[in-house]
């Protein structure tokens, strides 16, 4: 029920900012939009104090996605700061609004793709390639507590943190319940076959599981653990044929970094090898789905690869993107997104 008055305050929001031309919205002194909704407390917030909130994070334009959120979840805790503009240090971010927020009050920022361009906070090659020029990236808060001492937020931070443990812990129980009770492995290892037999496509199973359609096996050296792998992939759902990323990196397998399948899947090529590995889902995402994306956790996926480099480094002039060992918060999951 707190996510679905979430979702509403967003929408609207986005809406009204949009249809009152930002009448109703006030703005700071580096152009940032926000509104407060005042939720009665007669107590003032000082530079110093910690805030603890509820916050959620939207790209409203071109795409609409959620980005990421934290109601259900861990609450965020920030100090207000007295922030003042430095040479070369633009401010522009919902920090800005802090020291206006009070226990109870419910905040909407929004900021402009082109503002955090224009302003140099941002360089568009640091921006998510969904991320589009005349987007709004929209905020929410809502305010649970200020504590004036650090002290006293660290103790509830903790209390919060132990809770949220017990909570994701008791949800991942469930997920894996839920997983044998269907079947477990063995239903998906026959799902994924069946799948392949439904399209007409040849595959090998691997002795971990992961089916591999190989188009063109390479002629370089071969992918191992320890080995630094430069490919173009593109993922998706085997449920619906669902794309959520394409993308070109460099990883070194056996690092712990990827969904098992992913890097299982890679090891049946060479250098210049092509092709798709496809994943039952005990070997793709267990936990950690990004939020946003199109699949939950033990969903089968699948990715269609071309490996352009093998070798015992990275090549040069590029560092290896080492892949999260937590799925990011946005609309996309990459490949390498661990389980």
């Amino acid at each position: 029920m707190k996510h679905l008055k979430t979702m509403g305050l967003l929408l609207f929001a986005a809406t009204a900012f949009t249809a009152c031309k930002n009448a109703d919205y006030k703005t700071t002194s580096s152009g940032l939009k926000y509104k407060i909704y005042e939720g009665g407390s007669k107590d003032s917030t000082k530079v110093g104090d910690v805030l603890k909130m509820n916050q959620s994070l939207r790209l409203v334009g071109s795409k609409d996605t959620l980005l990421g959120q934290t109601y259900g979840e861990m609450p965020f805790f920030t100090k207000v700061q007295d922030l003042k503009p430095m040479p070369g240090q633009p401010i522009y971010a919902p920090d800005e609004i802090y020291k206006f927020l009070k226990k109870g009050d419910s905040a909407v920022v929004v900021m402009f793709v082109d503002s955090l361009l224009k302003k140099g906070v941002a360089q568009e090659a640091q921006l998510p390639a969904f991320f589009k020029k005349g987007d709004k990236i929209l905020f929410t808060f809502k305010v649970l507590e200020v504590f004036k001492s650090d002290s006293l937020a660290q103790m509830d931070y903790q209390k919060e943190g132990e809770a949220y443990q017990k909570r994701e812990e008791a949800k991942q129980k469930a997920i894996v319940d839920a997983f044998e009770k269907a079947g477990g492995k063995d239903k998906q290892i026959k799902d994924m076959e069946a799948y392949l037999k439904k399209k007409n496509i040849t595959a090998v199973k691997s002795p971990l599981g992961t089916f591999v359609k190989v188009d063109n096996p390479g002629t370089g050296a071969q992918v191992t653990d320890g080995k630094y792998v430069t490919l173009k992939y593109s993922g998706k759902t085997v449920e619906g044929d669902k794309a959520f990323d394409a993308n070109t990196m460099t990883a070194q397998v056996g690092s712990g970094g990827a969904i098992p399948g992913f890097e299982d899947g890679l090891k049946q090529f060479k250098e210049g090898g092509k092709g798709v590995v496809y994943i039952p889902g005990f070997l793709a995402y267990t936990q950690g789905v990004p939020p946003g994306a199109p699949f939950k956790a033990y969903d089968a996926l699948y990715f269609e690869v071309e490996i352009t480099h093998v070798g015992d480094a990275p090549p040069q002039q590029q560092a290896p993107m080492v892949l999260p060992q937590e799925a990011p918060k946005a609309d996309t999951a990459k490949a390498g997104g661990k389980k």
